[in-house]
Formats: C-alpha cells, sequence, structure tokens
C-alpha cells in the first residue's frame, strides 16, 4: 500500500477588546497550535503537508516560511509542530481621519515550527519574536496590508524582512 497515513490538529483562536467605547481603539490577540504526525506504514509526514512560519501572516519581520528546521544547505524544512501568537493594539489612521477603510497597529507577534518526529525539543529558545508598525486598507479588491517590522531576537541564518506586503486577509 503506497498511501500517506498522518493525522494534522490545529486550534486558532482570535478576540478582539474594545479599549474605548467608541471602536477606535482595540486590542487584539491571536494564537495557534498545530500538530501533524503520521503513523501506520508512514514513517514521515509529506513535505507538501509540513508546518511553516514567518511571514506576513505569521511572525512578521521574518520571510515568509523560514522559521525552524533547516536543511544541510540551510533552507527551511518545515515541521510537524507549529506555535504562533499575535498581539496588536489597532487605531484609526492619524492621516485618514474619519475613514473606516484604513487602521493602523502596533504589534508584537511571536513563533516558530519544530520537527518533533526527528527528535527536535520544543523549547523556548527556538521562538521569534517580532515588532513593529502595520497599516491595513480595504479597498474594492481587497485588503492591502503594508507591514514595518523589526525581529527582536533573530539569530545567524534567520532571513529577516523589514517590510512586508499583503492583498487579502490579516491572518
Amino acid at each position: 500500500d503506497d498511501s500517506l497515513q498522518f493525522y494534522k490538529l490545529s486550534y486558532e483562536h482570535t478576540k478582539y477588546w474594545p479599549i474605548l467605547s467608541d471602536g477606535n481603539l482595540v486590542f487584539m490577540a491571536n494564537g495557534e497550535l498545530a500538530y501533524a504526525s503520521s503513523y501506520g506504514d508512514s514513517t514521515v509526514l509529506p513535505p507538501f503537508e509540513k508546518y511553516y512560519a514567518g511571514g506576513a501572516r505569521s511572525v512578521r519581520g521574518y520571510e515568509a516560511a523560514s522559521l525552524g528546521p533547516r536543511d544541510e544547505l540551510d533552507d527551511p524544512l518545515g515541521g510537524n509542530a507549529r506555535g504562533v501568537g499575535n498581539l496588536e493594539l489597532i487605531f484609526p489612521a492619524p492621516f485618514a481621519d474619519n475613514s473606516d477603510s484604513v487602521r493602523l497597529s502596533l504589534f508584537l507577534d511571536g513563533g516558530t515550527v519544530y520537527d518533533t518526529e526527528n527528535g527536535e525539543s520544543v523549547t523556548a529558545e527556538e521562538l521569534r519574536y517580532s515588532t513593529g508598525l502595520s497599516m491595513r486598507w480595504i479597498t474594492p479588491v481587497g485588503a492591502l496590508n503594508f507591514t514595518w517590522a523589526n525581529a527582536l531576537n533573530d539569530k545567524a541564518g534567520d532571513e529577516t524582512e523589514s517590510f512586508q506586503f499583503t492583498l487579502g486577509a490579516p491572518f
């Protein structure tokens, strides 16, 4: 039998708390935990089913899919366990008075992926953090997200990006 046997479990939760009654200052917390593993005759998780972290949709300030284990060529391998968290303080843009389509946020992101199937331990030392400013602009073609980020604890070999742009939802 050539079929792949694996399972994936994930939990994500996002919560918004209005700080001001008019809704112009909002605190947001987002967290995600995910785990996958092979079973039966399969001995490894297929590469296309692995988790990745880094980039505008997880840990801003790091290149997309760049966090976690790497191969001998220093390319990201992904992993079978992922933890990501995001905190944001969302507020109106001072240059777009009375606009419901433009919002700024100050953020703190953290997370990484682990490969526990190959014996890697889940440790806090591997977590990467970033902070910065994000602008979300809702347009007729979708949400445009511009991010200026600073990696707080990058290590040798980490791929960082100060500016990131996405079209679509932030997470």
